[in-house]
């Protein structure tokens, strides 16, 4: 590179770095936040399973209630348990199935409700530092649980606690309430494609 540019180069970085910093200066608030990962794209419950297994590797405890997911064990729970982390992560799944499957509302409104006795207990829990709400967001677009509780729940959580919200079509007020709002777009998907959904990528 001629050396003007790299001099140009260096005075952008420099530029940025004050940025950056200011921005640092001013973020010194601490508490736990809401996290919301929505949108139509494939990776939402990957991601949110990315944060927890970071919370994990600084020796903070987790809880998960995973909403409408298949009955199979995902690689990311059956990491969990072979990795032994069963007195660090609390873990209650729905497991009933995707509704579209089960086409019974009373059942899966039975089952949402268990569910949900297990989040609303995780999220009252002090010694939890992050806990995971993987697919609420269908609880509440279909009604199987009552959004003004939800949102209760997770406002009256103790102040260091994190919470991850994952689905589809998150509710404005949800989204209202979150600190952090990730919206992931589906431009491609292999499976759209004819591709079969693979384990260790898909599941």
């Amino acid at each position: 590179m001629e050396e003007d540019k790299k001099q140009s180069h260096n005075a952008r970085m420099q530029r940025k770095k004050e940025v950056v910093d200011a921005a640092i200066e001013r973020a010194q608030e601490e508490r736990g936040i809401v996290i919301l990962i929505t949108g139509n794209g494939k990776g939402k419950t990957t991601s949110a399973f990315g944060t927890l297994y970071r919370a994990l590797g600084h020796g903070q405890r987790a809880g998960v209630v995973q909403f409408i997911k298949g009955t199979h064990a995902t690689g990311e729970v059956i990491f969990l348990q072979k990795q032994g982390l069963d007195s660090a992560v609390q873990y209650h799944a729905m497991a009933t199935g995707f509704t579209w499957n089960t086409q019974n509302w009373d059942a899966d409104k039975r089952a949402a409700d268990e569910a949900w006795a297990q989040a609303s207990r995780m999220l009252a829990d002090p010694a939890l530092d992050l806990v995971l709400l993987d697919e609420l967001t269908y609880m509440l677009k279909y009604n199987y649980l009552d959004t003004e509780q939800v949102l209760a729940a997770i406002r009256a959580r103790p102040p260091r606690q994190t919470v991850i919200v994952t689905g589809r079509a998150a509710k404005p007020e949800l989204a209202e309430l979150a600190d952090t709002v990730s919206e992931i777009a589906d431009r491609k998907h292999a499976f759209k494609a004819g591709v079969k959904a693979q384990a260790g990528i898909d599941f």
